[in-house]
């Protein structure tokens, strides 16, 4: 892929860039969503079925987009999602995107599966704040220590996967031969981050299915609530659980010691057919009110979605495939124009909306289409 230094002015076009200039494998990998692929569309169609009520005359000359995420300050509401394997994207992987998050101020989530070590981040982003996407290890001794070595690496949170009691079908990768192929040459050109050196130990081989160490089992179908408990008693980092879609998981989060949700049914490469992320928020909000910070990701395409999706409840946004559109296109500085996008779309809504900081968008600014049918 050749990369380019020019800005583009949308995510739009950062994705079609991809599409036309990425690796096909890779394109399909980070394009696919599960089965009939529904939710992975209403993801971004049901930001499109809500509308905005603005109010005018209200005096925006300045903006305040700062906001405090479990008590780190960052300079915007918008963060990075977990996503696998970024050096599909581009060969400096995930240490470009955790650049260019550290110069925006804002916050990163490490992907389980990333090509770059979670140390490697520490190290190159030490002013950054950072979270550690974990799975649900069947094999615990590799839970806690990936958990040591997030806080050895200045990581400030364990954001817990708790929605794939196996792995999505994702129909568009249909050649599974060839698929596997291509992963094992971007691991084996880039490494596997920091489950590399679990290759050889805890009884695991280097045996590939669909790209992954066979016996570095990545889900737990056993696995209960009981998990999160144990993993709140073995840190003091603060556990944000990701993949709620309901107020009674939320409840049990939040009861299981949870500092935070994301409301995310994972970017729809999980179970297809469940609820888009911004039609469950209200709903997780209104069962958790003030008790814990909500987050959301999943379909934001531009800075009116993060406005639609703050109003609706959500403390931030963490934003997945567009930031490997940016990724893709020129590295470090596509993913900070990314987000450049993104913060000066918000800032835009917000001033035509009549609103100064983030605390002046309230829910009222936001029905869904439906409150005009009578017309």
């Amino acid at each position: 892929m050749s990369r380019m230094t020019y800005k583009l002015a949308s995510l739009a076009e950062y994705e079609d860039f991809f599409k036309q200039r990425g690796h096909e494998i890779a394109c399909l990998y980070y394009e696919s969503g599960s089965d009939e692929e529904i939710t992975l569309k209403q993801n971004m169609e049901s930001f499109k079925r809500l509308r905005i009520k603005p109010r005018v005359l209200q005096n925006v000359t300045s903006n305040d987009v700062t906001v405090s995420l479990l008590g780190q300050k960052v300079d915007l509401p918008i963060c990075i999602a977990p996503t696998a394997l970024q050096a599909m994207a581009h060969p400096d992987a995930e240490v470009a995107t955790a650049k260019a998050a550290e110069k925006m101020g804002t916050c990163m989530v490490l992907s389980q599966h990333a090509n770059k070590s979670l140390e490697e981040l520490g190290a190159k982003t030490p002013n950054g704040l950072k979270w550690l996407n974990l799975y649900l290890f069947p094999n615990r001794t590799v839970t806690l220590d990936l958990v040591r070595r997030a806080e050895r690496s200045n990581f400030k949170g364990i954001a817990v996967t708790i929605d794939n009691p196996s792995l999505g079908n994702l129909k568009r990768l249909h050649n599974q031969e060839e698929t596997t192929v291509y992963y094992r040459r971007i691991i084996d050109s880039h490494g596997y981050g920091h489950l590399e050196k679990y290759l050889k130990g805890y009884d695991m081989g280097p045996t590939l299915q669909s790209g992954l160490p066979r016996d570095i089992k990545i889900t737990d179908p056993s696995a209960t609530w009981e998990y999160v408990d144990w993993l709140r008693s073995k840190t003091s980092l603060p556990i944000i659980v990701k993949g709620v879609l309901t107020a009674e998981d939320a409840m049990l989060a939040i009861n299981h010691g949870a500092s935070a949700v994301i409301v995310s049914n994972h970017g729809g490469r999980g179970l297809d057919s469940v609820p888009a992320t911004i039609e469950a928020l209200p709903e997780v909000v209104k069962a958790i009110g003030d008790r814990v910070e909500v987050y959301v990701d999943g379909g934001i395409r531009n800075g009116i979605d993060v406005f639609k999706a703050l109003a609706l409840g959500a403390k931030a946004v963490f934003v997945g495939r567009p930031i490997l559109y940016g990724l893709a296109h020129s590295g470090e500085e596509g993913v900070h124009n990314i987000l450049e996008i993104l913060k000066s779309e918000l800032i835009r809504t917000m001033r035509f909306t009549g609103c100064r900081s983030l605390s002046d968008i309230k829910p009222s600014f936001v029905v869904h289409q439906s409150h005009y049918a009578k017309l």
